[in-house]
């Protein structure tokens, strides 16, 4: 009877493995997954997928996925959405991560003119991987930062608002005094919920000014701080787009009446330091749209490098051409930036006067010195490639230039 015993759970497991346990799986349900997919070829070990728009309209590139069961396979992962057949990887390819997130690198494909598809031999024995289309940065990384800061130097977390889907949105404040006694600094990223790199540099600002340095000391004596690390935290978490969500994003909702939660709190804010005097920088953290490594190796896009967007405020322009060429002269962070990558006003994209976005809105309030979107590329700066290390180091040194900005003569002549 056990060699029948045996003989029958052998079969069983063999089995197994013929009804599909070695099979390819796709899984984009957790925090930040983005992924629908058409069809899995297992014969070919071919994935056949697309990037959920959800409710942005018209298109938008992001997406987030796990595969299971591809170790020692060679696996080719296709882009199907057929809305608009344009490149969907960046150019060094997806972030791959085979320890859960923890850490991620860039699978650098050869470049071409419409990357569509990737393949990628997983390790014997390899349990999930995570590709995504780039380093992703959700609320458990915050929390993560939040956790080895918690207590230091006046780090504090505060209720914000309560999101759409009734999540807590949180802030963090340094100085805060009714009466303004010293420069108001506002600062915001993930109005558009794909756009991590904006958290990583805001993150990078946020360990200079709460550190034991003499320059964070500095910083936090010098200014009052007023800081949302996520806009739009139900997206970050959901793994939606954000951008061109409709009927309009976040970060196009600084009109009468908002209708997301954190805008309005972020209104009330500003509009409540206008009447004490105004705030003096706003800083607004974002990601371009997709990059492209350069033909020649000089030339590249404004969408791989860093740069500020220039406001149609004449004053307001000139002061963040001023706070660039402070920041190219302080940065150290290994992803170049120069402060003649600035974007004009009336150039490219950057046209529109009437646009509803914080930095937009916030130019038009009275007391504003400085007021700016900062763009930080996905994946490629002048050639570098972006890490988490590189892009915390960024904003250390946005922080460092703000500083110097803040000390220089309000006119800056």
């Amino acid at each position: 009877m056990k060699y029948f015993v045996a003989f029958f759970c052998a079969c069983s497991c063999l089995s197994s493995v013929l009804m599909g346990e070695d099979k390819i799986e796709i899984n984009s349900d957790y925090p930040g997954g983005n992924a629908i997919v058409e069809k899995i070829d297992q014969e070919k070990a071919t994935v056949y997928l697309r990037q959920d728009l959800r409710d942005t309209k018209p298109w938008w590139f992001y997406w987030n996925f796990k595969a299971k069961n591809i170790g020692g396979k060679t696996v080719k992962f296709k882009f199907v959405d057929k809305t608009k057949p344009w490149r969907i990887i960046d150019a060094f390819g997806p972030a791959v991560s085979t320890d859960g997130g923890k850490t991620w690198k860039w699978l650098n494909p050869p470049d071409t003119k419409a990357v569509n598809e990737f393949s990628y031999t997983a390790p014997e024995g390899a349990g999930v991987v995570q590709f995504s289309y780039c380093i992703p940065y959700l609320f458990s990384d915050f929390e993560a930062f939040a956790k080895e800061f918690e207590g230091r130097n006046g780090f504090a977390i505060e209720p914000f608002c309560k999101t759409r889907e009734g999540r807590q949105n949180i802030c963090i404040k340094v100085n805060e005094s009714p009466v303004k006694k010293k420069p108001r600094v506002f600062l915001a990223s993930r109005h558009h919920a794909c756009e991590a790199t904006g958290s990583y540099v805001l993150e990078g600002f946020m360990r200079e000014l709460f550190s034991d340095s003499a320059e964070g000391k500095a910083l936090r004596e010098a200014a009052e701080y007023f800081i949302v690390p996520m806009m739009d935290l139900d997206g970050v978490e959901n793994g939606d787009q954000g951008k061109d969500r409709f009927p309009h994003d976040h970060n196009r909702d600084y009109i009468d009446k908002p209708i997301y939660p954190s805008v309005a709190a972020a209104k009330k804010k500003l509009l409540e330091w206008e009447k004490q005097g105004g705030t003096d920088v706003i800083i607004d953290f974002h990601s371009p749209s997709i990059g492209s490594k350069s033909k020649d190796g000089k030339t590249f896009s404004v969408n791989s490098v860093v740069f500020l967007v220039g406001q149609f405020n004449s004053e307001i322009s000139r002061q963040q051409e001023i706070f660039g060429d402070i920041l190219e002269g302080v940065n150290k962070s290994g992803l170049p930036f120069l402060a003649s990558d600035f974007l004009p006003f009336g150039k490219s994209w950057n046209k529109d006067p009437h646009t509803t976005g914080l930095a937009n809105y916030a130019a038009t309030l009275k007391g504003t010195r400085l007021s700016t979107s900062f763009e930080t590329p996905y994946a490629t700066c002048r050639g570098v490639q972006t890490s988490k290390e590189n892009m915390k180091e960024l904003g250390r040194c946005v922080a460092k230039a703000l500083l110097k900005y803040l000390n220089s003569p309000e006119d800056n002549k």
